[in-house]
């Protein structure tokens, strides 16, 4: 048991639209305090966040790439 059941359940909360909604909002609130100097960085962290959630294979364009 341990960690792996909180894991599991932060997962299942940050994933469908509301992790892309956090996930949206976090991205946003790294790209202001960060500037555009690191955004490929962010970028990454984002995709990778994605890929973590399951929420990779919905880009069905109503998430556009910034």
């Amino acid at each position: 048991m341990g960690i792996d059941k909180y894991l599991r359940q932060a997962k299942d909360a940050l994933s469908g639209e509301r992790g892309r909604t956090f996930l949206d909002k976090a991205e946003e609130a790294a790209t202001k305090a960060a500037g555009d100097k690191h955004s490929d960085k962010i970028r990454k962290a984002r995709d990778a966040a994605d890929k973590a959630l399951g929420n990779d294979d919905d880009d069905d364009g109503t998430h556009p790439r910034r």
